[in-house]
């Protein structure tokens, strides 16, 4: 094919791939600017190669193909799992992507490329700004019971009492229930359980209290909160501090 043809073709495919690499660059994601271009080169490289051979020899959709498994085997190396987390899978959507803008630019397609990359950069994007907001939206009605068990010398006792009060005062919090036991003559173990839609809030309670002195124990979790719930019988997390 002729080489004006060519250096065309590859500089759309450089230029969109460009711009869709800045974008995951600017963001700090693993997989940024260089990575993304060179996926895209490289797809364009090999489907642009079909056209080159002789009609006897030329399978563009076979080698087109390929190219979709062999980013499938480099998508599955960026995706990493962090505890019940999985991170990863939108910068692999995105090197498949770029791989498909490859191939289409190879093939001529150049606005189409164009359009292609304008919808990656929304999903990117736009998308997340939205994604985000009803993330945050189901987060905000979402419930949680958390209890807190301070151990604590009996002459602090009216001192955490008071902390525990002013914090669920100061925060909005809902106290459903706080237990008293006497542990030894001059020690106590109180338990507060709060229903909150905030659980970092609790934390920092948590904190404040594991910092007073006469405090020989603290333990914190939670878990999801359900209106039918009686009492409290299990938990997801559990933090403890030990003084």
């Amino acid at each position: 094919m002729d080489i004006k043809i060519f250096a065309i073709r590859i500089f759309a495919c450089f230029i969109l791939s460009m711009i869709i690499g800045f974008e995951r660059q600017y963001r700090h994601r693993m997989v940024g600017l260089r990575t993304n271009v060179l996926v895209s080169l490289g797809s364009f490289l090999f489907v642009y190669m079909s056209f080159g051979l002789s009609p006897k020899y030329q399978d563009i959709s076979r080698i087109a193909a390929s190219v979709v498994s062999g980013i499938g085997f480099l998508g599955a190396g960026v995706i990493l799992r962090d505890g019940n987390r999985v991170k990863g899978l939108n910068t692999a959507a995105t090197l498949w992507c770029v791989s498909a803008i490859g191939v289409l630019t190879a093939a001529g397609m150049i606005l189409e490329a164009a359009i292609g990359t304008v919808f990656v950069l929304i999903s990117n994007v736009l998308l997340r700004i939205l994604s985000l907001s009803i993330m945050n939206r189901v987060n905000q009605y979402q419930k949680e019971r958390c209890t807190i068990r301070v151990s604590c010398k009996k002459k602090i006792e009216v001192i955490i009492r008071t902390s525990i009060a002013k914090s669920i005062e100061k925060n909005s919090l809902f106290l459903e229930k706080l237990e008293r036991n006497e542990i030894t003559e001059d020690e106590v173990k109180l338990k507060a359980v709060i229903i909150t839609t905030r659980a970092e809030a609790v934390e920092d309670i948590v904190s404040n209290l594991s910092a007073e002195p006469g405090v020989t124990s603290i333990s914190f979790e939670h878990h999801k909160y359900f209106e039918s719930d009686n009492e409290d019988d299990g938990s997801d997390n559990e933090d403890d501090f030990d003084n």
